[in-house]
Formats: structure tokens, sequence, C-alpha cells
């Protein structure tokens, strides 16, 4: 076997590691994901009082940006360390040193398993593969564990909205929370954004109506009338919507990973064959709304990207869902004091999903469908 031969098949079971291990990262998470959250929020909210000392000293003006950055050199000394910064419009861009720093340990343990997986296959092919090689290819499997941190803190952001630090803080007309690697603002991921500059819904409904791709991603829109659009197939990743009218609107085949609708008006929406991975419906007007065939399921893996899709399943919790159609759909939803008077599941895959015990009588369901959901208290 020559080097080439041997390095191919090493990267074969070295993924087979990778996704093992992405695994199991994934359901610590999906069990301790409160956990996580209430720790960072401790470490958060130190960092927010320490910001508004800047302000308060006139070392900071207004902020723009909080960033949560892995520290890459860290990591391979044994820590997952992440480094809080703090951003205003005139050092956006610059690097330095804070001492507010959170250590994922719960994202390492697995990296660390993984590491020690491929070195012990490595040493099989008895010399054909230098470690030099090894440890350079593991420095690009870094994000599929380190999204993780992503999904943290995203989860976190509710409970950092309360919190009178960060009420306290003063923010620019555009904030955000972003996580991602120090020294680097482009490959950063927000996790939640604040624009207070808001188009009106005449120019929102053009720009959308564009359905660019990539255009929507991360972007908070709030307080328009886009109702009526056709924005089928539109990419809304990401996107926080917040007291949008888009009652009547086509969005069939859209992508809606992680998006959020906040006390929006989307009855009569045409969801149709969309994928929604972890979108957020709560509070939303969603009478009469179409979810035919939409996929939104939970604990979904690519391997190819080491990726998994599906934490938090879709969220409907005090939805209005009446008379709303899931035919065929694939969803684990969070279906917790919602509506939900003539709603049809015909077809559907509802693994997963959870529903206030005394809803029972409320819905049509098989007795498949029925044994594949998670009734709970109220």
């Amino acid at each position: 076997m020559n080097r080439i031969e041997a390095w191919e098949q090493f990267t074969q079971e070295a993924l087979k590691y990778r996704t093992e291990q992405i695994r199991a990262l994934h359901d610590f998470f999906g069990r301790e994901k409160d956990r996580i959250a209430a720790d960072l929020v401790l470490v958060m909210d130190e960092f927010f009082q320490y910001a508004i000392q800047l302000q308060n000293l006139d070392l900071m003006k207004k902020c723009c940006v909080i960033k949560i950055s892995l520290l890459r050199t860290r990591l391979f000394e044994g820590h997952a360390e992440y480094m809080l910064e703090v951003f205003d419009h005139e050092t956006l861009g610059s690097t330095k040193i804070s001492p507010y720093r959170y250590e994922a340990k719960w994202i390492h343990d697995y990296f660390t398993a993984w590491s020690q997986a491929c070195e012990n296959k490595r040493k099989e092919y008895m010399g054909i593969i230098p470690p030099q090689s090894l440890d350079y290819w593991r420095r690009e499997q870094v994000d599929s564990f380190h999204v993780y941190m992503v999904h943290a803190v995203r989860h976190a952001v509710d409970r950092l909205m309360t919190l009178p630090s960060y009420q306290e803080l003063a923010k620019d007309t555009q904030f955000e929370i972003c996580v991602g690697e120090y020294g680097d603002m482009e490959i950063s991921e927000s996790v939640y954004c604040c624009n207070s500059r808001q188009k009106s819904s005449t120019a929102c409904k053009q720009w959308l109506d564009k359905k660019l791709d990539h255009e929507y991603v991360y972007e908070h829109i709030a307080d328009v009338d886009i109702s009526n659009g056709n924005y089928e197939g539109i990419q809304l990743n990401f996107t926080r919507l917040e007291k949008v009218k888009l009652s009547g609107s086509h969005l069939q085949g859209s992508y809606l990973l992680s998006s959020k609708f906040e006390a929006c008006n989307c009855s009569e929406v045409d969801f149709y064959g969309s994928v929604m991975f972890d979108a957020s419906f709560r509070e939303c007007n969603l009478e009469r709304a179409c979810f035919d065939e939409i996929t939104g399921g939970r604990d979904v893996m690519n391997e190819n990207y080491g990726l998994m899709f599906g934490i938090h399943g879709v969220q409907f919790l005090g939805a209005n869902l009446r008379a709303a159609s899931f035919q065929h759909a694939a969803i684990a939803g969070d279906f917790r004091g919602a509506l939900l008077e003539g709603i049809d599941f015909t077809g559907a895959d509802l693994t997963g999903s959870t529903m206030l015990r005394r809803d029972q009588s409320l819905v049509s369901l098989s007795e498949s469908q029925r044994q594949s959901i998670v009734w709970v208290e109220e």
C-alpha cells in the first residue's frame, strides 16, 4: 500500500470515528443544554457588566458586537477555551486580549476522544502516515465540534435578554452576538441580531421578492407587513422575524433552518415542502397554515460534513395552529400550549414531538402517531 492509498483508507476510518463522537456529543448536548446555557449566562452576565464599566469610563462607545471566540491554539494544548470580546464601531475588526473566558470542557472531551482514536489508528500504518499529516488534518475537522458552542450560545440567548446587565448595556442601532474564532471576524456565526433601523414594508417586500441566495441569513426583520408575497424557495436560515405580517404568503420549498418567527402573523401561509430543522414559531398565528410534507425532524446526520440537524425540534409553544395542515410532514414539534383544534396530521411522522396530555382529545391521530409523541403534564 502506497502513502496515498494508506491516507485515503485512514481518513475513511477516521471519519467513522468522527461520526461516532459527533453523535455522542449531540446526544450529550441534547440532555445537558439547559445546564450548559445556565453556566454560559453566568459568564456572560459578568462580561456584560465589564462592558458597561468600559462605557462608563468612556473607553468604549455603543456596543455593536459581542463575540465568543475559540482560541484554536489552546484547543491543541488541551483546552476548548473561548474568549469573550466586545466591540464598538471604532474597534470592530481589531484584536485584543480579554480576561473573560469560557471553558467548554464538554466539547473538548469528545474532540479528544476522536483525536486519540485517530492516533491509535495512525500507528497501525507503521509509519506510512506521519503524525504531522494527522495534526494538520485534525485542525480542519474542528468545526464539526465547535458548532456545538454555537448551538449553546444560541440556546442561551433568551435568558441573556432578561439579564439587567444586558438591558443596561448601551447598544448600537445594529447589534449582534456571534460565535467564531479569535482574530477572524469573517467566519463568525451570528446567534442573535437586533437591527433598530428597519426597512419599510414596501422596501422589505421588494428585497425578499428577489429571493437572493444567502442574502437574508442572520438578518433581523421586524414590524413590517409583507403579506401575500411570493417567497417560494427563499432561504431564511437563521433569520429572525419579529412581529412580521406574512399572512397568505407562499413559502413553498423554502429553507428555514433555525429561523425564528416571533409573534408573527403567518395565517394561511403555505410552507409546503420546506426544510425547517429547529425553526421556532412561538406565539405566532399559524391558523390554516400549510406544513404539508415539510422536513423538521430531530437527530438527522450528514456524515460527509459531520453535522447533525434537529437539536430542539420545531417550536410551536403558544402558537395558534387551528386548522393547520401537516399532511405527510416529517416533524418533531413542540406543541405545548398551542391551539390545536382542527389540525390535520394525516400521514405525518411525529416522532419526537411533544404535546400536553390535556390536548389528547383535541387532535386526531393514528395509534402509531399517538405512540410516537411524548405526552407531558402542563
